[in-house]
């Protein structure tokens, strides 16, 4: 793999995102280390692993960088005041024929594409439903092979599927109540997660590091 600052991209390499500051001498820093300490709670950053796969044209990733980071955005202010916060470590390009699934079987066959003790994030053209042909989802949080569980969330995404699908990755089922981010509905009011949803994230934050199924990479890090 490949180290990466904020510097050109090696094409078709995987690359760990060692620092993701955008700073302005000393001001930006400051900034980024500000919005680190205000509405968060202490608690870990676990890795993600973002897998893209490629456009029809089999050159452009299906996303760019700033739509990943939005979703990721959103997940972490949603998490972070819990104490559990994420942070984009791995990029590498998705191969075909893994983008667009369409059955179970093509979902778990993203198993052996994982990396060892962060989230695993897919993202592709098109996610089908396994269960509705012919219907189109926007993510899912899928176990596959031997129980390993990941996540996959397809180009057409809205902003917060991704803070949906790892509210699953961390044991939360389902809500019928509106607004709440694993419900489907919404009538614009904020977004938010409850009590018991949020103590099931303490808990599984808390069984993920006393496994070593997940570990904590801290915040980016800037190399001269």
């Amino acid at each position: 793999m490949m180290l990466r600052t904020t510097g050109a991209r090696i094409a078709n390499a995987p690359r760990l995102r060692v620092g993701v500051f955008r700073t302005v001498a000393m001001v930006g820093t400051f900034t980024f280390l500000m919005a680190l300490s205000s509405d968060v709670a202490a608690g870990p950053i676990f890795g993600l692993s973002v897998a893209i796969a490629r456009a029809e044209n089999g050159v452009d990733p299906v996303v760019d960088d700033a739509w990943m980071e939005r979703q990721i955005d959103e997940a972490n202010r949603l998490f972070g005041p819990i104490g559990t916060r994420f942070r984009w470590t791995i990029e590498k390009p998705l191969a075909e024929p893994h983008g667009a699934l369409h059955t179970r079987t093509d979902r778990d066959a993203l198993t052996n594409l994982g990396e060892k003790a962060v989230i695993d994030v897919f993202v592709v053209r098109e996610l089908e439903d396994v269960d509705e042909p012919g219907r189109f989802r926007m993510g899912v949080c899928w176990t596959g092979l031997g129980g390993r569980r990941f996540i996959v969330v397809s180009r057409t995404a809205a902003p917060r599927v991704l803070a949906h699908e790892l509210g699953h990755f961390f044991g939360n089922p389902h809500s019928p109540v509106m607004n709440n981010l694993m419900s489907y509905s919404r009538d614009g009011s904020p977004v938010f997660l409850d009590a018991r949803q949020s103590s099931t994230i303490e808990n599984m934050t808390t069984r993920f590091l006393d496994t070593g199924r997940l570990v904590d990479v801290g915040p980016p890090r800037r190399f001269r």
